[in-house]
């Protein structure tokens, strides 16, 4: 059972296995979708700390951990841990600048002032999101310390950095010519088959020769969970066939050594058409062309929005878990057809909307 709630409460419940008890935490639900989702993982961070705390009682383990240095149990932690999450790639990329960081602290020392620090030097490179990401990796790092190495994590229940979003757009059809205009045989089908197979990037990047039964792709190991198929559109066909290659399809994005730098080939490329296209503007910072938004997002708008196609194909399309995305992304969409409703023109109702 784990975190639960009850009817008669207003604050998260802890169900102990270990000891089949029932503890009420300290943690209120909250009234809004975003209230209870980072409560919910707040009461998440405490259950799995308790559960810790009494396998080591449970099981007698030495009040005194041994000491060990961040930068070897990272080390241990990304070949133990990380390798078998299906996010490894994205999960190694945020350990970098952690263990740059903590690499000498001895574990027991890393403490909440420690992490705030870490925090505010961190923002100052790149986004509270990113922080946020790095640092529920090392909430999660600190957490499976526990009894080894720690007798309980410093960080549970640490705030997250606040985000103010940035706006951000689809790629415009005329924006999308240029693009596929300006790049080669493997920029142009990495941009379609984002577009109308709504596939993610690391999927994309580990396309091969034998995924592909004519009209349909098999993505093998998909971020989301089970293997899932693909269907093709006739553009995106054609666009793999343009490609020479004995196995993968994007081979020019994949020549880092370390897989984890892949994306960035991409993004980087992506720029670099941006530029060659008339200086297209480029960057989520200024609200410009983004690999995902210009891909997955623009293709799940097109398809709901412009075809109509039904929220549950447009789903099953793009391997979605729920369909929570797409009914944003509809709303987002529908915002002409209330101006239309309550008197605007159809012309009005498109610049409005």
């Amino acid at each position: 059972m784990g975190v639960f709630t009850r009817p008669d409460s207003p604050w998260w419940w802890l169900y102990l296995e270990t000891t089949k008890r029932k503890e009420r935490t300290k943690i209120k639900i909250g009234q809004t979708t975003a209230q209870r989702h980072d409560s919910r993982r707040l009461a998440n961070e405490l259950y799995h700390q308790r559960m810790n705390e009494l396998a080591a009682r449970l099981y007698k383990l030495p009040t005194a951990q041994p000491a060990i240095r961040f930068e070897k149990y990272a080390a241990t932690y990304a070949a133990d841990v990380i390798e078998h999450h299906r996010g490894k790639r994205r999960e190694l990329e945020l350990l970098v600048p952690l263990v740059r960081y903590f690499r000498d602290d001895i574990l027991s020392t890393i403490d909440r002032d420690r992490v705030r620090a870490y925090m505010t030097a961190r923002k100052q490179k790149v986004s509270a999101r990113t922080v946020n990401r790095e640092i529920d990796l090392l909430k999660a790092m600190l957490r499976d310390a526990v009894p080894k190495y720690l007798t309980t994590s410093p960080v549970v229940g640490l705030k997250r950095l606040p985000i103010v979003t940035p706006k951000r757009r689809l790629l415009k059809p005329a924006e999308e010519r240029k693009l596929l205009k300006v790049g080669d045989e493997q920029d142009r089908a990495i941009i379609i088959l984002g577009i109308d197979t709504l596939m993610r990037l690391g999927d994309l990047l580990d396309l091969e020769l034998t995924d592909r039964d004519g009209a349909w792709l098999r993505v093998k190991d998909p971020k989301s969970g089970e293997p899932y198929e693909v269907a093709l559109s006739p553009r995106a066909a054609k666009a793999l066939d343009a490609i020479d290659t004995e196995r993968y399809y994007f081979t020019k994005f994949r020549k880092a050594e370390n897989p984890r730098d892949w994306a960035g080939s991409v993004r980087q490329r992506l720029e670099y058409l941006c530029r060659e296209a008339g200086n297209l503007p480029y960057g989520r910072a200024i609200g410009g062309i983004t690999f995902h938004w210009s891909t997955r997002r623009t293709g799940a708008t097109r398809l709901l929005v412009k075809k109509r196609i039904p929220v549950p194909i447009v789903q099953r399309q793009g391997n979605w878990k729920t369909p929570d995305v797409l009914l944003n992304i509809y709303a987002e969409a529908d915002r002409g057809d209330l101006l239309k409703a309550v008197g605007h023109s159809a012309k009005s109702a498109r610049k409005h909307g």
